[in-house]
């Protein structure tokens, strides 16, 4: 029983691990789109990386975000109105540090995220 206990402890750490992998891989290439002039494009590249790390998120749990769409995306943008006006408030004079920010919105709006999915009532 308590080996058990152990086992689970183990697999759920590692299930995260693997999780916010997916978070920090996205967090890095928001940042790395952020330093490449964009001529516009920032904000395409940006909602695309972002949605991206959204829809891995839940495949990588066991969620069909085609399935879930609307509750998944109406998650998506709670979160990142959160997480934009916050970090963005707070840093906003330091624009000289674009990458560095966008990396911390990345990885914020992806823990938020995940941490949302716990409490959603969705069937897998």
């Amino acid at each position: 029983m308590f080996e058990g206990y152990i086992a689970s402890k183990f697999a759920d750490k590692m299930f995260e691990k693997d999780v916010f992998k997916t978070v920090k891989q996205h967090a890095f290439w928001g940042a790395v789109a952020m330093m490449i002039p964009g001529f516009g494009l920032t904000t395409i590249v940006y909602i695309f990386v972002l949605w991206h790390m959204y829809s891995s998120i839940c495949e990588k749990v066991g969620i069909s975000f085609s399935d879930h769409f609307w509750q998944l995306v109406g998650l998506g943008i709670v979160v990142n109105i959160a997480v934009a006006l916050i970090i963005d408030v707070v840093f906003s004079f330091l624009f000289f540090l674009k990458p560095f920010i966008m990396y911390f919105q990345f990885y914020i709006s992806g823990k938020l995220f995940v941490e949302s999915l716990k409490h959603l009532e969705i069937e897998k």
